[in-house]
Parts: structure tokens; sequence; C-alpha cells
């Protein structure tokens, strides 16, 4: 053997060793780690809020000897793992009981409605009640349970203040009121619920249900949604029913899944669905009682009324506007997506060429091995392939521009055309989920699917989305620059406000600020690719919306592809040409330091929390930079939600329907004969909802069969 190998072998030996001695500390350490120094460390880590609930739960549970460690991990090191497990079987444990007690614990006036005469005594407390809360359970395989097209209800409850009812319609287990058929047991109690003033908790999906399975208008009944109430008093908890009971009512509450593991409701026992589903529906009228008194109050006023006049109206509105729906082509969908796969494998076999192997383009590790080993790129995300770091580079390598496309041709084929063929409904619509007050902001957001995120640079997608039928047309009425009108009247800001008043191009004067230039200049040379005039005003309509989201100079060289202190310069420039904004921005920053709260034109509160002496100044600077850009978002937001209310008596008279909403853009059902007198009282209700300092208006878009495949007023209305 040589001295050499001889040496390798020491090498490896000792190395063997130092590994055994590491392992044998850790054992050690391990064996002499008390369990409560093991508690005390697995609680100290970053645990979500339900994981720590579930921990501490098990802590309790073993200091209580209702549960302990097994046998066979007795010897190990305690782990968050492990206690986790535990809780899954302290959670079996204490199933049974819970229900048990659920059972015995019943109150006196929690009413079973099994038989035709307590239905009608039901029906009896609805009508002499002066408010009912209401809720249905439903039930389905794979998500059908969430799904009012593919599932089915099992039961609703209804709750007075005198009473809590539960009726069940399709439960296994039967009673007197299954000899009945649904629509016998619905016509007795119909009129009653359609006519009461109801209290839900996320009330879309109760009134969805009730209008698709048994035709039963619910909506016009809803009186509050404690969901949207909960928002109003603080957008940035959690609004789960659950929760909010906890937490407001301190009346703690389990969650379904937890109590019905992999178990349908419709075959939970009567007994147990009667407590559980009743004391839903209690609870969510002592939730409305206890948010009423807060409401109430004189310092909110606003709150209230923006609540009652504007926030319920629009959930109503939109209830029916997603159960309308919009038809949607698959046939088409399916040969879009034909074209794209092709385009996409096109520009794979580029992009293979340009690196001279086959790798795998979806996976981030070889993706960034081959572009920042490889090639030596610059790496701007330590190895991320994200396209926003991927956009920095797109000019250091012809390879980086066809990645970005690929990517991009990928998420249209996962996002749009092989998912929304899959959301379309048996009535060849796809039925979306608004949420009126979606976001902290107050703005809308939207789910199965997602119709504001569908592109409008990608016209193909939306021209997927079809009219209702021969005699419908698709018509888009699209607030104009809302935010930056809004940003003018609540910045007071002169050459802003005049130059909505003039009818000047907004990007255009902003150009004549940071560049240099004149508007006229400008103005008569924004069209001529490759001018330094096109491009100021590019700069310009960037940095107008950027200012509006509290873009920063760094995100500002990102999207201008520029260097930092360019774009600070920019921003420099525009403050000093726009001092009323600035002002503005001062003021906001410091009203949020000050009170921490700051609010839209309507009252609307944005809780920021801001602390001037935190040692985490990231989240000052967020909170300052939030703080200058939410009045300016809730307030476009608001204007359009008041528009809709203030459309609810004007649309029928046009037999028009709001099919969705993205943006600031409203889309409509309209008959195909609809006048030009109609559809400019529709965009004037909407321009008038607000007064602002500066003119409001919108624009009007045509669709004759698809949505974004437009035709001109003049061609549309000189056929006819």
């Amino acid at each position: 053997m040589s001295p050499k190998l001889r040496l390798n072998l020491t090498q490896a030996d000792d190395s063997t060793a130092a590994e055994r001695v590491q392992a044998a500390t850790k054992r050690k350490q391990a064996a002499s780690e008390t369990m409560d120094e093991a508690w005390a460390r697995i609680l100290a880590m970053k645990n979500s809020d339900t994981d720590q609930a579930r921990l501490i739960a098990v802590k309790n549970a073993m200091t209580e000897g209702t549960i302990s460690r097994s046998p066979s991990d007795a010897g190990k090191r305690f782990s968050k793992a492990e206690a986790l497990r535990l809780y899954a079987q302290l959670a079996e444990q204490q199933r049974d009981q819970k229900l048990a007690d659920l059972v015995a614990k019943t109150p006196a006036n929690y009413v079973l409605v099994d038989t035709l005469d307590k239905l009608t005594k039901m029906a009896d407390d609805i009508k002499a009640a002066e408010v009912i809360a209401f809720d249905c359970e439903t039930f389905g395989e794979n998500n059908g349970a969430l799904d009012p097209w593919r599932g089915n209800v099992a039961g609703f409850s209804v709750s007075t203040r005198q009473a809590s009812y539960y009726v069940p319609l399709n439960h296994t287990e039967k009673c007197e009121l299954n000899s009945c058929s649904t629509n016998d047991v619905l016509g007795i109690v119909a009129v009653p619920l359609m006519t009461s003033k109801i209290v839900m908790h996320n009330a879309p999906f109760d009134c969805k249900w009730f209008e698709v399975k048994f035709g039963l208008n619910l909506a016009d009944a809803l009186h509050a949604d404690t969901r949207i109430m909960a928002m109003a008093l603080d957008e940035n908890r959690d609004h789960r029913l659950k929760n909010l009971l906890t937490d407001w009512l301190k009346q703690p509450s389990d969650n379904f899944d937890e109590l019905f593991p992999n178990v349908q409701f419709n075959n939970v026992p009567l007994e147990v669905a009667l407590p559980y589903a009743a004391g839903d529906t209690e609870k969510t009228l002592a939730l409305y009682d206890w948010i009423m008194t807060h409401l109430n109050s004189p310092q909110l006023a606003n709150i209230k009324r923006l609540l009652f006049e504007v926030e319920m109206p629009v959930c109503r509105h939109f209830i029916k506007s997603d159960l309308r729906g919009i038809r949607f082509d698959r046939e088409a969908a399916a040969k879009l997506d034909e074209k794209l796969a092709i385009e996409e494998a096109e520009l794979q076999r580029k992009i293979i060429e340009q690196f001279g192997e086959e790798i795998n383009l979806n996976s981030p590790a070889q993706l960034s091995k081959k572009l920042f080993v490889d090639l030596k790129l610059t790496d701007h995300g330590k190895g991320s392939t994200n396209s926003r770091f991927m956009k920095k580079i797109k000019r250091e390598h012809p390879v980086v521009p066809m990645i970005l496309e690929y990517k991009e041709i990928g998420k249209l084929r996962s996002a749009f055309t092989q998912k929304l063929p899959k959301e379309v409904k048996s009535d060849g619509k796809i039925h979306p989920w608004h949420n009126t007050w979606g976001a902290a902001t107050g703005r809308f957001t939207c789910k199965d699917p997602n119709t504001q995120q569908i592109p409008a640079k990608r016209p193909e997608i939306r021209h997927l989305f079809l009219a209702t039928d021969a005699d419908r047309i698709l018509v888009s009425i699209d607030y104009s620059q809302i935010e930056l009108r809004v940003l003018a009247h609540m910045a007071n800001e002169t050459i802003l406000i005049e130059a909505f008043e003039q009818g000047r191009d907004i990007h255009s004067t902003t150009a004549a600020l940071i560049s240099g230039y004149t508007y006229e200049e400008i103005e008569a040379n924004k069209d001529t690719d490759g001018s330094p005039y096109q491009k100021f005003r590019k700069q310009a309509k960037i940095v107008n919306f950027g200012i509006v989201y509290g873009m920063g100079a760094g995100k500002l060289a990102d999207t201008l592809e520029i260097s930092k202190n360019e774009a600070q310069k920019i921003i420099d420039d525009y403050f000093k040409g726009y001092p009323g904004i600035k002002r503005y921005m001062d003021d906001q920053h410091a009203t949020v330091m000050k009170q921490g709260f700051v609010t839209d034109i309507f009252g609307r509160k944005r809780r920021l929390h801001a602390d001037v002496k935190s040692k985490e100044r990231f989240r000052v600077f967020g909170a300052q930079r939030q703080a200058g850009n939410f009045p300016i978002q809730a307030s476009a937001g608001s204007i359009l939600k008041k528009a809709i209310v203030d459309l609810a008596d004007v649309l029928p008279q046009m037999d028009v329907y709001i099919l969705s909403q993205t943006h600031d853009e409203v889309l409509y059902d309209c008959p195909r004969n609809i006048s030009r007198e109609n559809l400019y009282k529709i965009r004037e209700v909407m321009a008038q909802a607000v007064k602002l300092r500066v003119p409001v208006s919108c624009d009007i878009e045509i669709y004759p069969e698809r949505w974004q495949q437009k035709i001109s007023e003049e061609e549309w209305f000189s056929a006819f």
C-alpha cells in the first residue's frame, strides 16, 4: 500500500470518526434535553398560528396526562413533527367527546325541523322576526360541496332572536319531513325568507346555492354580510366566522373539518347536525349584533354608511352578476391552446439551440445553472430565474427574451386556455366568484376563475368570452385614468387639475416636466418611433401610474431599465413639477405615523400600524408608501362601487346586466338593439357617481360577439 493511499485512508478514518463524535454529541444533547426545554425550543420556532395553537394543545394535554409519547419515540429528541403527530391523536380522542358534548348541550331553543308542523312554526317565527340569520350546509364529492352546479344542499339553518332551526333536506338519516318533496318544504318558507332582513356570513356562497339549486332569490333579502362587516372593522385580520367568534365574542367554535373529517354533511347524524348548523346561525346573529354596537358609535358613522349604502348593495348586485355568468367558447379555447403549444415548442427548440444542449426549461435549478454558471450572465437574484430578475438581463444574451416569452406562453396555457374550459358549468357559462371587498384596499377580488387576471395585452384570451346569445352584445365602460384624477383631486395639484380640465394628455404633461421638452413638442412627436419625445412620454406614463402605487426608485429603475440614480432623478423632477402631489404624499406619511391609519374619500380606513420608533425601518417605509397610495386606489374603487349602486334603478329599465368588473372597467350584457342614448346614460351615471375637482370621463367599447373584439360606435350604430 502506498504512503499516499495510506494517508487518504487515515483522513477518511478521521472524517468518519468526527462524524461519529458529532452524532454522539447530538444524541447526548437530545437525551439530556428536558421536555420543558424541548417545548420552549419548539414553541419559539416560526410556527403558523394554526400550528402554534395545535402545539399548545398538545403541550397542555401532555401536562394533564391525556396523551403521551409513543414508546418507539421515547429515546429520540422531541420534535415539532412528533408534536403535530400527537395532535392528530389528540384530535381523534377529543372528537367523540366533542360531538357527545355538542348533542348533550344542545340549547332548548334549538329546533330540528323534522315535521311539517315545526316547519310552519319556523315560517311564522321568520315572519315575526326583525332580522334573521341564514346558512346552508352543502355536500359533494371532489370539492362539490363548494360548487352549487355540482354539489347538493344537505339542509339549512335559520336563527331568530327566539329560536334556531335546522331543516334537513338531503340527509341519509330520514325523518318525517322527508315524506314531502323539497319543493313543498321550500314552498312553505320561501316567501318568509325572501321578504326578511337576512344576515349571513359570506353571503354570496349561500345565496348562490339557493338560487342555483332551488331558484330562490335570497340576494334581495340580504341585509348584512358579517364577513364584510368584519372587514370594515379590521381589514388586516382573518375573517373566518370561527376565528371572529373566538377573538371578538370570546366564543370558541370548532372547524367543520376537525369535527367531521372525511365526512359529507348529509351523512352527519341529525342530532349532531342540529347544534352544529343552528349554532352557526345563532352565532352569526350574535356577531352581527356585536359589530352593530360598534358601528352605531358616532366615530364610525362614515363606515356604517359605507357598509349599508355602498358595500351591501354592491354585494347583492354581484351575487346576481356571478349567477348570470359569461358564455365561454371551449372549442376556440382548444384551438388557441394548440396554437400556443406550437409557439411554445418552437421557442423551446430555439432556446435549446442557443444553449447547445437539452435541459428542462421548467426546472429553475437547471435553468439557473445554464444562465449564471455556464453563460455567466449577471445574477441579480441569487440564482433566481424569476421573471423580475430575468428582465434585468434580457439585453445580455439573445436567449433571455426567448425564455421570458416561453414562460409567458406557458402561463397563458396553464392559467387560461387549459384552465378556463374546466370552469364552464352545465349552462355553457363561466360563473366567476367576485369578492366585492376582497382586498384590504376595498377593491374587488375574483376567483374560480379570476377574470380580473385575463390579460388585455393578449386579446385572443378575452375573445374566448362571448355575448349571451344572438340577441345580446357585450359593452365595456371603463373609467379613464380614474386614479390619476383621484390623485389630482386629493392632492389638489393645480397643474394636474388644469391639464384634466383642458383635456390635455396627462402623460405628455408629465413628460414635459421631467424631460425639458415642451408639451407641444412631445405631443407632436409622441408617435415617432425611437424619438426622445416618445421615450419620455413612455417614461412619464410609467411614473404617473407608479407614483399612484407607491413605486420607489428601485422598482422604477427595473421597469425603465435604467440606473437607480436616473430613476430617482425622474421621481425628483416629477415632484418638483407637481409640488401639490409631493405635499400630499408628505402629509399622508405624517398622518399614518401619527394615527396609524389613513382614509379614502368615503371614510374607508386602512390601518397600517406604523411606528416611527420601530427599528424595522422597512415596515415604516412600507406603511408610508401604502399611506400615500391607499387613498387613491381605494377612492377609485369606491367611486366605481358608488356608480354600481346608482345604476341599480337604471339598468333594469334598459334590460342591461353587469357581468364582471376588471380594475376600472365594467363589462355589461346589453340587448343588441340598445340605443346610443342609453349607453351614454350609463356612462353619465358612472362619470357622475362622485364629484371631484376634475372632470371624470368614461370610455365605451362595443363588442358585438366577443369580449375585446370591438367595433366603433359609428360603425355599430350606422347599421341600425
